[in-house]
């Protein structure tokens, strides 16, 4: 006697289209081809866009203008970004508030909101899970885990403080750039200084940037982001051509080629001459700025004729200093100057012709300071 063939009686469901596509990564163009690319009409993908980057919303069924049938294929695609909030902290010193947030694949990375006075908001936006540069003052380095993150996962970092700021009324961003709904209480400007190198994980920060900047998604204006670099000079023409009005940061931290090898790796391949070259090359936009993050470390890289060698390299670009004495942490290898070498250093950057601002980071008694991130909380 034969058994019955269940499996021949189940229904068979064809694989979605969308499988595996990890649509909230995709900036509107590209999101555009792939409905057409699936027989499906663009406008769709605006739609689409615009409930993921616009209204905040990562669940498929809330999508009520979609179509039933788009609705059950995109919900096996790959699920939007979702950051789990693990730990939040709020400076005593500034207000500013430090954010650990877990990736669908458990990792952790961290964001600090930063109150910068007159009711306006920056963010610090991590790009990778710990950092491949191994910087020698920096904690974020000497993380285990390396690993980059999507762009979504990038993106959702701006929901989350979104959400955050609307709560608590710090920050009307969107308001301001004629932005309605959960995008209201958007921060004012973003920097890509947080944990990793953005230019190491160059595909997924520039696909980030075109949502952020995309007038049907965030609607920021370029000009209201900073991407910083370490030194990768390879990518710099290509951020600089793909984004032309954001803003550039190079944490460069020596004025001489032997001290960055020792204190920052990427210095071996890239010495001074070469980054230098490769942002005079970056075509002058009166909206875009190129900025020189040196952290001041004691007895290292703090002296007078440092001082004299930063005012040069920063005359010869039209670049403007933003010096920060070094935040210390845990285990660190180094010293923060004293006040008064603070104030004599940039004394003699300006004498010298350069243009220079003392940086205090914020949220350095939560550990949420430049150098500081280095997911505890894991």
């Amino acid at each position: 006697m034969n058994e019955p063939d269940n499996a021949a009686a189940k229904p068979y469901i064809a694989p979605s289209v969308w499988q595996g596509i990890d649509v909230a990564s995709m900036p509107r163009q590209q999101l555009r081809e792939a409905f057409e690319e699936r027989g499906d009409k663009r406008f769709r993908a605006d739609q689409l866009f615009r409930w993921l980057h616009r209204r905040l919303e990562l669940d498929v069924d809330a999508m009520s203008d979609l179509p039933a049938k788009l609705r059950a294929q995109l919900a096996a695609a790959i699920p939007p970004a979702r950051l789990k909030l693990v730990h939040a902290a709020t400076s005593a010193i500034d207000s500013s508030r430090k954010v650990v947030l877990a990736t669908g694949a458990g990792h952790v990375i961290e964001s600090v909101i930063m109150p910068m006075g007159g009711g306006y908001v920056t963010q610090c936006l991590s790009s990778q899970v710990g950092c491949r540069m191994g910087c020698d003052f920096c904690a974020t380095a000497e993380m285990k885990v390396r690993a980059d993150l999507t762009a979504a996962e990038i993106v959702q970092q701006v929901a989350v403080a979104c959400r955050y700021l609307e709560e608590q009324g710090m920050a009307r961003g969107g308001v301001a750039g004629g932005v309605t709904g959960p995008l209201a209480a958007r921060p004012h400007n973003l920097v890509f200084m947080g944990m990793g190198e953005p230019l190491d994980n160059f595909s997924a920060v520039v696909d980030a940037l075109s949502i952020l900047t995309d007038e049907k998604g965030y609607g920021f204006s370029p000009r209201r982001i900073t991407v910083s670099t370490s030194g990768i000079a390879k990518r710099i023409p290509d951020l600089a051509r793909l984004h032309p009005g954001v803003n550039i940061a190079w944490s460069l931290t020596a004025t001489t080629d032997e001290v960055r090898e020792r204190l920052m790796p990427v210095g071996r391949g890239v010495s001074i001459a070469k980054m230098m070259q490769a942002l005079a090359a970056v075509p002058a936009r009166s909206s875009r700025k190129i900025t020189f993050e040196y952290a001041l470390l004691a007895g290292v890289n703090d002296s007078l004729d440092d001082a004299r060698r930063l005012a040069q390299m920063c005359k010869s670009l039209g670049a403007h200093v933003n010096a920060i004495p070094f935040n210390v942490y845990p285990g660190a290898r180094y010293e923060r100057p004293s006040r008064n070498v603070v104030r004599r250093f940039a004394r003699a950057v300006e004498r010298a012709g350069g243009t220079i601002s003392l940086r205090e980071s914020k949220g350095q008694d939560i550990g949420a300071a430049c150098g500081q991130l280095a997911g505890e909380h894991v």
